[in-house]
């Protein structure tokens, strides 16, 4: 009997997301982002952050989704 409902899928998305986001946090902090960072700087890393866990979420729950659905 074969499983279904994506919850498990979902939530191996959702982690991948998030290791992406603290990957790419560390790699902000490593290039000096955090040192003295303008409003524009903190917006502009908020909104860059969003984005790979946005893109990575559905990249990832796309590639483990079983075809057919």
């Amino acid at each position: 009997m074969a499983r279904r409902g994506g919850e498990l899928e979902a939530f191996i998305a959702f982690l991948g997301g998030l290791l992406a986001v603290g990957l790419t946090a560390l790699a902000m902090a490593g290039v000096g982002l955090t040192i003295r960072p303008t409003p524009a700087v903190k917006a502009a890393a908020m909104v860059t952050l969003g984005a790979v866990w946005l893109t990575v979420t559905t990249t990832v729950y796309l590639r483990l989704k079983p075809r057919g659905d």
